[in-house]
């Protein structure tokens, strides 16, 4: 592949579309439902709708092939668990519904590995922070598994990527705040060339060098537009293969030693959507999978497998929303905006303060995604540049730079370098300029551009003042934010906008063994079947730890590189 990639001519058309679709990045007991399917307690009998139903199965193909391993999706986990087989000397097959790879994230995380020797990370903690953002019931032993392996995956990355001109600079700067607890494990893929202010215009292109290293140099294959349809199961229950859909007709794609699974979740399904996250995704604006519908939880719960209990959904806070938005079924409308990701004043549409600012992206959405009309206002001053320099927020909401070298110093939309120039010329004005960011010289005028009413107003204009009063006395005593996030409203020109969901991905799934093999209502295993990625279940049942910076793409690979060696039977 050409590896001098440039800036115009990587961030254009549909490479531009998918890198900003990467950014980027997951209740009731289940009870079995009809083909192997899964019906969650509180959705009741009317919720057994079409995407549960396994179809017929075709009984004429135009081609039958023969693989050691089958992969379904080529992506952040799909790529790696092929490399990962083709090196260990397997015939892989790659099935891929759409006509290029995915998007790669920008963002890997992975912990204690050899490449950052000078960053060791206490596992135990990190686990049971990780168990408190979910309210105690991930699976502790998938992500202990991922802190233990993950280092290996890393470091593997980078012995299969180096000779091709990836680089892997690590991040680990973040705020002095024990309670952020952000933990040095993310890696920031470029190729050719790191500059550690910025800009980085080849980041995001780690998964286009994997899959060259897959095709031409391990002579891998991947079928673009052949979207697997169910999986082939024999009479003892072991996946044997996969039917796939290509131009000319159904494909049997045997896999002698292993299917596994990694299409990316059910984002892009409004049924699913519907069924299994309604809370969840309801009050997006804006919505990121485009080919993930499922089809690789649906084949895994046709086979016997379970749904993970749960709804959960990777959501950014940074959809603005226009004038007269209403939402709707396909959470669209919107328009991104990452500054809707910094902990300024929100106010709900009563004019009322309503939460501490400081939170990760999906508890801040769903915060404002509770109060009336489902969205809330971010509002701010003309000193925002000093106060974003303040805040120092980390991994894809940073608008500041770091110290050199220290984190990934560049716009993750547009790869350029950070300042408030670009935060100006990229962000504001063109919002601005659209009407969906509202900007005036009082707060009276900005009250009147936020459509509140006399009481609303009056509200509104109360809330800013006792705010800024918080902010003066250095100590937040109502919702208890951190004094270094804490930003006054009191500099003219002042600035407000709605901010609503940006939905990413969904983030549960599919019950697995540390193995990345789903397990059937009995706890065993089905045999020559892995499941990764945001198809696999056990980490996010309730939502995503973004201060845990790239610990989604981290998991996702590793777990990959599990299953792809434990299908060949290699340490």
């Amino acid at each position: 592949m050409e590896t001098n990639l440039s800036r115009r001519g990587f961030l254009t058309g549909a490479a531009a579309a998918g890198a900003l679709a990467a950014m980027g990045l997951a209740g009731c007991a289940p009870t079995p439902a009809a083909e192997g399917g899964t019906k969650t307690a509180d959705t009741g009998a009317a919720a057994a709708t079409s995407w549960r139903d396994k179809p017929e199965m075709p009984t004429e193909f135009v081609e039958t092939v023969d693989a050691d391993i089958v992969v379904v999706g080529a992506g952040n986990g799909g790529l790696v668990a092929a490399t990962t087989a083709a090196q260990n000397g397997a015939k892989v097959v790659v099935l891929e519904k759409a006509g290029a790879i995915a998007a790669a994230r920008e963002a890997i995380g992975a912990l204690n590995s050899k490449l950052a020797p000078d960053h060791q990370e206490d596992v135990p903690t990190l686990l049971n922070h990780a168990n408190q953002t979910q309210a105690g019931d991930a699976n502790m032993l998938m992500y202990k598994t991922w802190a233990e392996k993950s280092g290996e995956m890393i470091e593997w990355m980078a012995d299969t990527l180096g000779p091709k001109g990836m680089l892997f600079p690590f991040e680990w700067h973040c705020p002095d705040d024990p309670h952020a607890y952000y933990p040095a494990m993310c890696y920031n893929p470029c190729l050719d060339e790191y500059n550690p202010d910025g800009p980085n215009y080849t980041s995001y292109t780690h998964l286009e060098v994997m899959a060259d290293v897959f095709t031409t140099d391990l002579g891998g294959e991947i079928r673009f537009e052949t979207p697997a349809q169910q999986l082939l199961i024999d009479e003892a229950g072991r996946v044997t293969g996969v039917v796939a859909e290509g131009k000319e007709g159904f494909v049997q794609v045997n896999a002698a030693k292993g299917v596994i699974i990694c299409t990316g979740g059910y984002g892009a399904n409004n049924e699913m959507l519907a069924d299994l996250a309604p809370g969840n995704s309801a009050w997006c604006a804006l919505r990121d999978s485009v080919t993930e519908t499922g089809d690789g939880i649906r084949m895994a719960l046709w086979a016997g497998a379970e749904l993970e209990a749960g709804g959960a959904c990777m959501i950014w806070n940074r959809a603005i929303l226009p004038d007269g938005f209403e939402f709707n079924e396909d959470r669209m409308g919107g328009d991104i905006f990452l500054p809707g990701s910094q902990p300024f004043l929100h106010v709900n549409v009563n004019g009322e303060r309503f939460m501490n600012e400081d939170q990760c992206y999906p508890m801040s959405y769903a915060a404002g995604a509770n109060q009336p009309k489902h969205y809330s206002w971010i509002v701010w001053d003309g000193n925002y540049w000093d106060d974003i320099a303040q805040f120092d927020t980390c991994g894809c909401s940073r608008l500041y730079p770091a110290p050199s070298g220290t984190a990934f110093n560049a716009d993750v939309y547009d790869c350029e370098a950070m300042s408030k120039e670009h935060l100006d010329e990229f962000w504001l004005n063109p919002r601005l300029e659209a009407g969906t960011l509202k900007k005036a010289d009082t707060l009276e005028a900005l009250a009147d551009m936020m459509e509140f009413d006399a009481d609303q107003k009056a509200t509104f204009l109360a809330t800013v003042e006792r705010y800024n009063g918080l902010v003066a006395a250095g100590e937040d005593t109502d919702f208890g934010k951190p004094a270094y996030r804490l930003s006054d409203v009191e500099t003219a020109p002042f600035f407000a906008a709605r901010i609503g969901g940006e939905l990413l991905v969904t983030i549960h799934g599919v019950i697995t063994d540390v193995n990345s093999q789903p397990l059937k209502n009995d706890g065993t295993p089905i045999e020559g079947l892995y499941v990764c990625g945001n198809d696999q279940g056990g980490f996010y049942p309730h939502n995503y730890p973004s201060n845990f910076t790239g610990i989604n793409a981290g998991r996702t690979a590793t777990f990959a590189r599990i299953a792809a060696k434990h299908a060949l039977g290699v340490e």
